[in-house]
């Protein structure tokens, strides 16, 4: 009976070896690189005033990735004024540093970059990103993430046959400025 102790301690170290690795082995680290600027030929609402583009874009880019994914966003600030992107609903673990809010964030000052780091762990879903100072939000530059689970988590429900991202901002006859 004394022997099954050490063989039960190797089997407990196996597991939680194998948990880590499969983590560790199963995320990705996406790098993006966003230049973030004024656009006068997009006009959403037949006004004609500037519209916040992210590499031209408008609304941005898609960040699709996977829960345990960690994202890489090297935004480069084009505008003539500061700029701060917030992560709707991601969650900021243990560093609030990359949450984007005024506060726990230093503005990107125009002419320079800042890069993003943070990782999206255990939730699945589909959220968005947006300017977060001024009246920012209101010119542009908001887009959707797409958070899918990883293969070995199953959800309750069957894949869709189709997906598209629905976006709703605020817009105004005259310029966000």
């Amino acid at each position: 009976m004394s022997s099954s102790g050490p063989q039960m301690e190797a089997v407990s170290c196996a597991i939680v070896f194998l948990v880590i690795f499969v983590t560790i082995a199963t995320s990705a680290d996406i790098y993006l690189d966003w230049h973030v600027s004024l656009n006068f030929n997009i006009n959403p609402v037949s006004a004609n005033q500037p519209v916040i583009t992210i590499n031209g874009m408008f609304p941005g880019p898609l960040i699709n990735a996977t829960t345990n994914d960690y994202i890489h966003v090297n935004v480069f600030n084009d505008l003539d004024e500061p700029l701060l992107f917030t992560w709707n609903g991601i969650q900021q673990r243990q560093n609030s540093w990359q949450d984007g809010v005024s506060g726990t964030n230093c503005p990107i000052q125009p002419g320079t970059n800042w890069t993003y780091v943070f990782e999206l762990k255990d939730q699945i879903g589909t959220f968005f990103y947006f300017p977060s100072i001024s009246f920012l939000k209101a010119g542009g530059a908001f887009g959707p993430i797409r958070v899918n689970n990883r293969p070995v988590i199953s959800v309750p429900f069957p894949k869709p046959d189709a997906e598209f991202d629905l976006l709703i901002g605020d817009w105004y006859n005259s310029s966000y400025k």
